[in-house]
């Protein structure tokens, strides 16, 4: 379950466009994905019988049925937080297997931008913070009250083949992130014991990098294996990751026209303002 790498090239590149951020995928390589967010929500949904037993297989086992049971899904929730570079990083996200979704992605100090995401095209709406974290970036501080004031609460798009934007977009492919699997992570999986995930009984897994770094990955014993949550406590990047929603409809919505500014325009404006 590669997602860290996933999370950092994603999220990080939120900023790119607009130069205040770097993005060029996981800085730190193919460690595990467990340095995630904060989650809110029930984990899971109600079920009647055991999913797995814990017991009776081993820990590469359980992550495997994980891995299946999340690519399944037609839609999952993630909510949570992540440290990079000793910096912040937040979301709350709702995406379907199609690679749709809705939510926001945050840089702690540097903004926020909600984000939506129907049928291959993108929308973004970045708050007054982030206009002006772009603004200082690019050496023209006093600009980014203007941004801010002229791009308030409006939605920039048409911004798909923008590396910085395409890239952002991938945010949105949740399920196939967390569920794939391709052989080259490393990680090494032990079994730990039962928990509870927001009401949902889980059992935990842990899972060691190649750089010796633990975290934990919280496998669903009722209904079917979903991966609840996966956290890390120790170390400099801590972080933890909650999933939630599993296969509810998403109830997606493109902003009015009128609300929309076309990304070349966006562009211009950092140029001259």
């Amino acid at each position: 379950m590669p997602a860290k790498r996933f999370v950092y090239a994603s999220i990080a590149c939120v900023l790119l466009f607009a130069g205040a951020t770097a993005c060029g995928g996981d800085k730190n390589g193919d460690k595990n994905g467990d340095k995630s967010g904060d989650g809110a929500g029930a984990a899971a949904p109600p079920a009647k019988a055991e999913s797995i037993a814990v017991d009776k297989l081993s820990a590469e086992e359980i992550v495997k049925q994980a891995q299946t049971a999340m690519g399944g899904l037609t839609s999952v929730k993630v909510n949570g937080t992540l440290t990079v570079d000793g910096g912040k990083l937040t979301f709350d996200l709702a995406a379907s297997k199609a690679g749709d979704c809705s939510g926001s992605v945050g840089t702690g100090s540097e903004g926020k931008v909600d984000l939506v995401r129907i049928g291959g095209q993108t929308w973004i709406k970045p708050d007054a913070v982030f206009w002006n974290t772009v603004a200082a970036k690019e050496g023209n501080a006093k600009s980014g009250a203007v941004l801010a004031e002229l791009f308030k609460g409006r939605y920039i798009t048409n911004g798909q083949d923008d590396p910085s934007l395409k890239e952002m977009a991938e945010v949105c492919d949740l399920i196939g992130a967390i569920s794939k699997d391709d052989g080259t992570t490393g990680d090494k999986y032990t079994k730990g014991a039962a928990a509870d995930i927001n009401g949902a009984k889980a059992f935990g897994i842990t899972a060691t990098d190649s750089d010796g770094e633990n975290s934990t990955l919280y496998v669903a014993t009722q209904g079917k294996p979903y991966l609840l949550r996966m956290e890390q406590t120790a170390g400099a990047e801590p972080g933890r990751l909650t999933f939630s929603d599993f296969d509810k409809p998403l109830d997606l919505k493109a902003p009015p026209a009128d609300n929309v500014i076309d990304f070349s325009a966006v562009k211009q404006k950092l140029r001259t303002a």
